[in-house]
């Protein structure tokens, strides 16, 4: 193991030894203390799966899957206290292959018995991922892995079949007022601070959802208060301006990209630009933008116009690369383009119908003459004039079963 990873690996990840920021000095030390993710934890009359992981000692490797803020880190230091195993730190955004291959080593001395813990998973290059493909098999290494990105998308599909993904949530407003309530009765070294009702509601709204955002807030707002109370005008003073413009509520950033999607499809570009430049002017990831412009051109322009997808693919690229403020240039160029495009939802009608067949029918077997073990019957459409003869490629029971309907707009080629 390198000195780095050894240090990190056998510390309670202390960033600062005198002062930790206040999300740091009031992590829970059990799961009944978590806040949020009521979804994954215990409550009356339900048996949370997060809560079930803890008491059976990390028994399978995950993904901790959310928006920053929501307590992944949290959670993946928890099962480090409630687990007897050996607990190792990396992160994703500069580990390398023999740092991977470090751990991999190790493990072979005691199979089953570490917990790789990878800070921003994605951020792995696909052979780094590959390189943990074998041991994650054999279960040699538990894996626990966080993420703001999708990981159906970043990570490779050897990966993400040999892991659980759990999705969390962003905090919503009671969330925030807990973790608000906690801080000023519970937090070391933040005694007998009192914050006013309007400081408290700015406070919450300004977060986006992300509570360690607003115990930073909240913490550098009682730096600036007077008589330990924290009022409005200390939380205006500590908030920058994109935290005022885009946190309207918690929900505030998906409600700016629905509006931004449903101006899309709309064929508003006006409004539309007006939504992409509130995301962006309120600190709004460009590359999570882009995703959802992306989806945008596939479900609501798709076959009206084919060149629709290549311009958001080019525009999701070129917010990878450049990042703000360069990024709102071709964001824009793809907002235009979409909105003033033709529309047809033909793919997702297509897709869905066939999703749902596939998932609420029998699964039917294939054809034996489309079958890759044999070709007796099957006919090589190359073989007949235009490379086309009729055969039936769909099972038996759903032949003559039609998805794809084109409408007058859809432009097939």
């Amino acid at each position: 193991m390198t000195k780095n990873t050894k240090n990190i690996a056998s510390s309670q990840i202390m960033l600062f030894k005198e002062e930790q920021p206040l999300a740091y000095r009031i992590r829970p030390s059990c799961d009944e203390d978590i806040i949020g993710q009521k979804h994954l934890f215990s409550e009356p009359g339900k048996n949370g799966v997060l809560t079930n992981y803890l008491k059976c000692n990390a028994p399978y490797s995950i993904i901790l899957w959310g928006p920053p803020g929501c307590g992944k880190t949290t959670i993946a230091l928890l099962i480090k206290s409630n687990s007897d195993k050996e607990f190792i730190y990396l992160s994703g955004a500069s580990t390398s292959v023999s740092e991977l291959r470090e751990v991999i080593n190790k493990s072979k001395l005691m199979p089953g018995r570490i917990i790789l813990f990878i800070d921003e998973i994605h951020r792995l290059a696909k052979n780094q991922q590959d390189v943990l493909l074998e041991v994650l098999e054999a279960g040699q290494i538990i894996l626990i892995g966080t993420t703001t990105e999708n990981p159906h998308i970043s990570l490779t599909r050897a990966l993400h079949s040999r892991v659980k993904v759990f999705e969390l949530k962003p905090h919503i407003e009671d969330d925030l007022k807990m973790l608000i309530k906690r801080a000023l009765t519970h937090a070391e070294g933040f005694p007998e601070f009192k914050i006013t009702e309007d400081a408290e509601k700015l406070l919450i709204l300004t977060s986006s959802g992300d509570g360690r955002r607003m115990l930073f807030n909240l913490e550098q707002a009682a730096k600036l208060s007077k008589n330990k109370t924290i009022d409005k005008n200390a939380v205006q003073n500590v908030l920058d301006s994109s935290q005022l413009q885009i946190g309207a509520d918690p929900e505030s950033h998906y409600n700016f990209i629905s509006a931004l999607q449903k101006s899309i499809r709309g064929s508003d570009p006006d409004a539309a630009l007006y939504w992409l430049a509130r995301l962006l002017s309120g600190g709004a990831d460009p590359v999570h933008v882009a995703r959802r412009i992306l989806v945008t051109a596939a479900e609501d322009i798709g076959l009206a116009d084919n060149n629709a997808l290549n311009i958001a693919t080019s525009a999701y690229h070129a917010a990878q690369f450049l990042g703000m403020p360069e990024a709102r240039i071709p964001l824009a160029q793809a907002v235009i383009y979409l909105a003033s495009a033709p529309k047809s939802n033909t793919t997702i009608i297509s897709i869905d119908a066939a999703m749902k067949d596939a998932t609420e029918l029998t699964p039917y077997s294939v054809p034996l003459h489309i079958r890759n073990i044999g070709k007796e019957g099957y006919k090589y459409p190359h073989s007949y004039k235009d490379a086309k003869i009729e055969q039936e490629y769909l099972p038996e029971e759903l032949k003559n079963r039609k998805y794809f309907e084109p409408n007058e707009r859809d432009k097939i080629k």
